[in-house]
């Protein structure tokens, strides 16, 4: 299967340039989606769950010089410390124009104009998905091509660019995306090195996007344990002038990839940085896994290690690689890998990532969500776009056309699914509900609101926004109990607040229109206008295609119905 370095062309470098820039003419629309509006020391991060910028890399760059107690601790910091990078020329020219002449830890942190300057931070962090985006795209085009042939490559490009999440993650300052891009590396240098052999130029290449993937989410590592087995395999001696198990020359390879690997892992995760901190960051992702074998984790459903649970988790993970490859690119991938163990079996190594990586989150993660199961997708776009590439030689033409008419159909529902999401996140419901509350607050109105700040509408200047209830998370599940009515019934006696907004987070349950922790016998009152409010307006942009059944994301984090409800005797607001 191995060849030489040079056994097959490899194309030209613009095809992979056009496979990126079709990507990002897919992506770059509604990149712009839930910028911050930062008019207040509460309002500086932007929509998305688990989207933290922009201020998440200045405070970890920040953070490696001045120990802080309050430090992010979720991933490591290769994402962040590729942003701050990004960063420096701006922050740059901002020192340089005096719009950032005293740097502080406190809002405004010193920016001249904060409100102006984060969203321009964010655009920059998003410039950085979106290129990332494509790197996915034009990874799957290569690994295609090194694999079979340009069709091929061209193909699974396309499935890959059009899997239904992307068209969210790659508008986002989520690591999701990040972590697929060089685990997407990876598998493309993974391709080369089964096609052409395992050189060290390719070693090089293979441990630093694998290093890159392990400094931006540890649970890469599911889709690389079988890799080291493999290439070895195909390294071994096989013949009287190809050196032998202990001579160094064979060796060589290998120990360039385990160092490259170490050297970017090291630098990226902060180990060589700040090794407390990544330290504490183990210990921190020890205690999540622990809460989320255990049930804990209220944003997420865990399935029982038993055979029941075991079923149940293996259908829940294939309900959602359907949600990310449609129903009939799912069944094409089954046919295609069939198809390939068939006509070229060595070709199916290259499906033992996904393999492994299927195995880790059954047996570890024990629940699923959308972006955990990205890779296995990943992997099955090559086999859908094989098996169509080895039907149009048949002699049944039917099949053939049968097979191009069914991939076409896959992506073209997923284009559409990507096009109906865009359009929610051009029109979200918060940029109405801003418009509608921008002239009602600017004196200075009370706002108050359950659960997390960062998913609320832009508020002007003026607004006074507070939570109506402590919020602990996501993580824990709140009080909603007779306790936690009263101490909600008597704030707002006590502050008088003129508008309540009542809206789902990532704390709701699939399909709750409000947030978890508001609890019931206060949606209820509010609906009913039986304590002290009335309902004044709604808003939810209804889909451009519903018939396209979009599924839903992992959080309601695009366009949520939110409903604004009014201090029953202040002015008439009229309703929507």
């Amino acid at each position: 299967m191995a060849g030489g370095e040079n056994s097959r062309p490899m194309g030209t470098p613009r095809t992979h340039i056009a496979v990126g820039l079709l990507a990002l003419t897919l992506y770059f629309p509604a990149s712009w989606w839930g910028l911050p509006y930062a008019t207040a020391p509460d309002r500086v991060q932007s929509w998305g769950v688990d989207d933290e910028m922009p201020l998440r890399p200045l405070s970890e760059v920040h953070g490696m010089f001045v120990p802080q107690p309050d430090r992010n601790l979720g991933y490591p910091l290769m994402h962040p410390l590729l942003v701050a990078a990004a960063y420096s020329p701006y922050l740059g020219y901002l020192w340089v124009s005096g719009q950032f002449a005293h740097p502080s830890g406190a809002y405004p942190y010193g920016l001249r104009d904060p409100v102006a300057i984060l969203r321009n931070l964010t655009l920059i962090a998003r410039l950085i998905t979106l290129l990332m985006s494509a790197g996915i795209a034009v990874a799957a085009y290569d690994a295609g091509l090194a694999l079979w042939d340009r069709r091929t490559g061209l193909l699974s490009a396309a499935f890959v660019a059009t899997m239904f999440p992307m068209f969210y993650y790659s508008r986002t300052g989520n690591v999701e995306v990040p972590v697929l891009f060089f685990t997407a590396g990876a598998l493309a240098a993974f391709a080369r090195c089964l096609a052409f052999g395992f050189s060290v130029r390719r070693a090089l290449w293979l441990g630093a996007f694998v290093g890159g993937a392990l400094a931006t989410k540890e649970t890469a590592v599911a889709s690389f344990l079988a890799l080291p087995f493999v290439l070895l395999w195909f390294h071994r001696p096989g013949g009287p002038s190809a050196p032998r198990w202990f001579h160094r020359e064979f060796w060589k390879a290998p120990l360039v990839a385990v160092a490259s690997a170490i050297f970017v892992f090291g630098m990226g995760s902060s180990i060589f940085l700040d090794p407390q901190r990544y330290l504490d960051h183990v210990q921190f992702v020890r205690g999540r896994i622990s809460a989320l074998a255990g049930g804990e984790v209220a944003f997420v459903h865990t399935y029982p290690a038993t055979w029941e649970g075991n079923f149940a988790l293996v259908r829940a993970v294939g309900i959602r690689v359907v949600d990310c490859l449609t129903l009939p690119g799912v069944l094409l991938a089954a046919a295609g890998l069939v198809w390939v163990l068939w006509r070229e079996p060595a070709k199916t190594l290259f499906f033992l990532p996904a393999v492994t990586y299927f195995g880790i989150l059954i047996i570890g993660a024990r629940g699923v969500q959308l972006r955990y199961v990205l890779p296995l997708a990943f992997s099955l776009a090559f086999f859908a776009a094989r098996g169509v590439i080895l039907a149009l030689p048949l002699r049944r033409p039917w099949l053939a056309a049968g097979m191009a008419l069914v991939a076409a159909g896959a992506m073209g529902l997923n284009f559409l699914r990507g096009a109906d999401l865009t359009y929610a996140m051009l029109r979200d419901s918060r940029y109405d509900a801003a418009a509608w509350l921008a002239p009602r607050t600017a004196s200075g109105a009370r706002i108050e609101y359950f659960g997390p700040t960062q998913k609320l509408p832009p508020l002007e200047r003026g607004a006074v926004a507070e939570r109506a209830i402590l919020y602990l998370g996501a993580i824990r599940k709140a009080s909603t109990g007779p306790d936690a009515v009263a101490e909600i019934v008597a704030g707002w006696a006590a502050r008088q607040p003129r508008f309540i907004i009542s809206m789902p987070d990532h704390s709701s349950p699939v399909g709750f229109p409000d947030s978890a922790t508001c609890p019931p016998a206060i949606v209820d009152g509010l609906r009913e206008g039986k304590l002290g409010y009335q309902l004044a307006a709604r808003f939810e942009t209804p889909p451009l295609l519903p018939w396209v059944r979009r599924p839903a994301l992992d959080y309601p984090s695009v366009n949520p119905p939110i409903q604004i409800f009014e201090r029953v005797g202040d002015p008439a607001t009229g309703t929507r």
